[in-house]
């Protein structure tokens, strides 16, 4: 990527969206973030990261974001667990998802990179899924609910079909990443479980296995997809390997050499998903168990 290639980052001060945003600068990427509240994105722009107010509920705030880009990540969205109405994840998901398509069309932004997630699958147990059904093509339960927020996941799958059928309205070169389950420094959610379990005294653990990529990793793989014009009209799995919550925790206590009695739970299932693709055109390299729990460590 060249130094003068302008990216816009939706989202930036948000878990992936900082990874994101650091990885590109890093590279000499000229980066601004577009964000509802600015003020949240200080420690970025001392890091040489512009930042500009706009909203996803605002199409013109997000055109004046993303005027003379070369590249928008679309990676704005709301995963909340818990605190959030089913109008509230297909504003932000859905309509969020629409806006920042029809914003980046109207700025004249032709190259856009949508963040969806693997959640907008209808995956199979105990296998390699590599082409599964999209949540919205087949009855209204899946087996994913149980782990993730089906509001989430269902608003999630809304917008990526809408985000297909805009960019073919509008010509758009668009890619569509699907990463997840996400982990590494700053994650309030997934990490930061695994660090309350690691302050207890006994943790229960189950050896279910499921995927586990870095965040940094996805970032990785947001630079080769806008750096491979191939990518172009392409959806990619960004997972890594299934691991279990076993043996994160394990790991992390032979890490740092203390932690709780971890006593696992036995599960034999596991879910994994194909990322070859990622890997062969993206030049997404996953880290292992190990080094993503060091970076965490380190940070």
């Amino acid at each position: 990527m060249s130094a003068k290639n302008r990216v816009v980052v939706t989202g930036i001060t948000g878990f992936l969206g900082s990874h994101i945003g650091q990885h590109l600068a890093a590279k000499g990427t000229q980066v601004t973030g577009a964000v509802r509240s600015p003020e949240k994105g200080a420690w970025l722009q001392d890091q040489g990261i512009s930042i500009l107010q706009a909203d996803l509920a605002d199409v013109n705030s997000l055109v004046e974001a993303f005027s003379g880009a070369d590249t928008v990540i679309a990676n704005a969205a709301l995963s909340t667990r818990g605190r959030a109405s089913w109008s509230e994840f297909l504003a932000a998901n859905q309509m969020g998802a629409r806006n920042q398509v029809l914003a980046a069309a109207k700025a004249g932004v032709k190259r856009i990179i949508y963040i969806s997630t693997i959640a907008v699958y209808r995956p199979r147990i105990n296998q390699v899924n590599r082409n599964p059904p999209m949540l919205l093509d087949g009855p209204p339960l899946a087996i994913s609910f149980a782990v993730t927020d089906w509001r989430y996941a269902l608003s999630k799958a809304h917008g990526e079909r809408l985000v297909w059928e805009l960019s073919k309205e509008y010509g758009l070169q668009t890619t569509v990443l699907r990463p997840g389950p996400i982990y590494g420094s700053r994650d309030v959610k997934l990490t930061a479980g695994y660090a309350k379990s690691m302050s207890r005294s006994v943790a229960f653990a189950p050896t279910v296995r499921v995927p586990h990529v870095h965040a940094g990793d996805v970032a990785l793989a947001v630079q080769g997809a806008i750096e491979n014009p191939q990518s172009v009209g392409q959806a990619y799995n960004v997972t890594a390997d299934a691991v279990s919550p076993f043996e994160v925790l394990t790991t992390w206590k032979r890490l740092t050499g203390t932690g709780p009695r971890i006593v696992p739970v036995p599960l034999p299932l596991w879910i994994d998903f194909d990322d070859t693709a990622a890997q062969r055109d993206l030049g997404f390299q996953p880290r292992s168990i190990k080094r993503g729990i060091e970076e965490v460590l380190a940070a």
